[in-house]
């Protein structure tokens, strides 16, 4: 007898409201209705999901395992039920774990193991292993790797309607001002003395004579940080934290930033990024300002602006940075690229697109 239904099981390395999980619901919408799909995230007790995982797989019995994210809840899980139940196993990076974890210098020797050992298992016994950076793809394959697919972080272009955010603006008390802005984590690194929107503090500090504002949309460790050095630059007044901001409430605020940042830095860690972020402001027809590395430096060229970028954190960055913002403020015909940038997220990174080929991928691998 021929089973009607394909199962697929997304192992989930976050909770449900995670970028991670995201990216598998948006996947699974458009799966063919002959397809069965369940999900399991991850719990805050990382360890306690590696049981909850396997269980499922076993009660559900799926034809396909799709782990997002090499975390090791996920990975362990994906290779244990593979092994049980002999099903396909696919996992999904968007970074180079093991040299992210040692570039940030806040793990110590027996977890950078760790995390290495849990990578070289996962491009090891992945049946596909997907990554999110072409240049990720390239370097796996000249590794020896074969069974690579590349599919980016993205976006759902049609759903992301550009919104009047001339209210929030007034809120926020940033009308009148060319507005520079990020979406992110900003998990503080103390090798670097850096996290997500530093560059754009140090900017400002070097734009008081001017009408320019920050909005930086995001939490973590860093966070007070940048506050803090934004008062000692004398410009807290004019940058607004406004923290964590669910992904279905992003529009807004995102439409609220006339130059959106995404810096990303030049090393391998950097290299192998398209990063979430991307996709959703060229959706929202922004204009963004990127360093010249990863997937930004194939896709921006006529929507955006490359800036170049050295090492890890390069202290010349925010000048260049408050160069070109002042720059856009002589010429704001410059921002003026929402048809370009929507058409650049929808051939490049709409999950219509992304979504046919992860079918493509499962539909191979059964």
């Amino acid at each position: 007898m021929i089973e009607s239904q394909i199962r697929l099981l997304f192992f989930v390395n976050g909770s449900q409201a995670s970028a991670a999980a995201i990216r598998s619901q948006f996947f699974a919408k458009r799966f063919p209705r002959d397809w069965e799909v369940r999900f399991c995230y991850r719990p805050k007790r990382k360890w306690q999901g590696v049981l909850t995982f396997i269980q499922t797989a076993l009660t559900f019995r799926p034809h396909i395992i799709y782990v997002v994210d090499t975390a090791y809840t996920g990975v362990l899980s994906g290779l244990a039920a593979k092994k049980i139940l002999g099903c396909k196993l696919i996992i999904d990076s968007g970074d180079v774990a093991y040299e992210l974890a040692k570039s940030t210098g806040n793990y110590s020797k027996r977890q950078l193991a760790l995390i290495n050992s849990i990578e070289q298992l996962a491009l090891r016994n992945a049946d596909r292993f997907v990554v999110r950076g072409s240049f990720h793809k390239e370097l796996l394959n000249q590794q020896g790797m074969k069974n690579v697919e590349f599919i980016p972080d993205g976006v759902e272009v049609e759903e992301s309607k550009i919104v009047d955010a001339s209210e929030l603006k007034q809120s926020l008390g940033l009308s009148g001002y060319l507005i520079v802005g990020l979406v992110g984590s900003m998990e503080w690194s103390e090798r670097h003395q850096m996290c997500y929107g530093w560059d754009v503090i140090e900017a400002m500090g070097m734009l008081k004579d001017v009408p320019i504002a920050a909005l930086l949309i995001g939490d973590g460790n860093g966070k007070a940080i940048l506050e803090g050095r934004a008062r000692e630059l004398g410009v807290s007044d004019r940058i607004k934290f406004v923290g964590h901001i669910p992904y279905e409430k992003l529009s807004t605020y995102i439409c609220t930033i006339d130059a959106c940042i995404s810096t990303q830095s030049n090393d391998v860690v950097g290299m192998v990024r398209t990063t979430g972020k991307l996709p959703l402001y060229l959706a929202y027809g922004r204009y963004v300002i990127a360093t010249d590395v990863g997937e930004a430096k194939k896709v921006l060229p006529n929507v955006g602006y490359l800036l170049p970028y050295q090492g890890v954190r390069d202290n010349l960055h925010p000048q260049r940075l408050s160069e070109h913002l002042r720059l856009l403020l002589q010429e704001p015909q410059q921002l003026q690229i929402t048809a370009k940038a929507r058409q650049m997220a929808a051939e490049n990174f709409d999950y219509d697109l992304l979504g046919q080929r992860v079918i493509s991928v499962c539909q191979q691998l059964i």
